[in-house]
């Protein structure tokens, strides 16, 4: 599993005074790419993405510190699931969890294209780490209801 640390600045919160809903998106991508970097050794990321689910557990306000993990959920022919999970420190509360699809993309033909086999190998190796990682892990997170409360 690949972390990463932000800090909440005051310009990604709304009128509320917590995190914009869109402010997240940017958030895993800045994850991704930096545990894509991290795990293939590039610079260049040839991949769009194409399905993004999230999940709100918690609020998140200006000047939290967060922690952002990623974590490779299966390896297609030419994509990649990721699962993401936003936590609150110092107290590694729970704040959001994510589910994202990324696809290999040619760019100049428009067109998607299967994954180089050397980065199938280590994504399925980082997919096999995770799975393991998980095993017997609970998940005690507060689940927000049909009202938007917190349980």
């Amino acid at each position: 599993m690949h972390s990463i640390q932000l800090r909440v600045r005051f310009g990604e919160t709304d009128m509320a005074g917590h995190v914009n809903n869109a402010t997240y998106l940017s958030y895993l991508e800045e994850a991704r790419i930096r545990f894509l970097e991290d795990a293939l050794g590039v610079d260049t990321l040839p991949f769009i993405l194409a399905s993004a689910k999230l999940d709100f557990l918690r609020q998140v306000f200006f000047r939290d510190e967060l922690t952002v993990t990623t974590a490779v959920a299966r390896v297609g022919q030419s994509s990649l699931q990721l699962v993401h999970r936003i936590w609150r420190e110092p107290g590694h509360e729970l704040a959001l969890e994510s589910e994202t699809t990324i696809v290999h993309f040619n760019y100049a033909t428009q067109r998607p294209e299967p994954l180089p086999a050397s980065w199938r190998e280590i994504l399925t190796r980082e997919a096999h780490t995770a799975s393991e990682a998980s095993k017997g892990a609970g998940d005690s997170a507060p689940r927000a209801d049909g009202h938007g409360q917190y349980r």
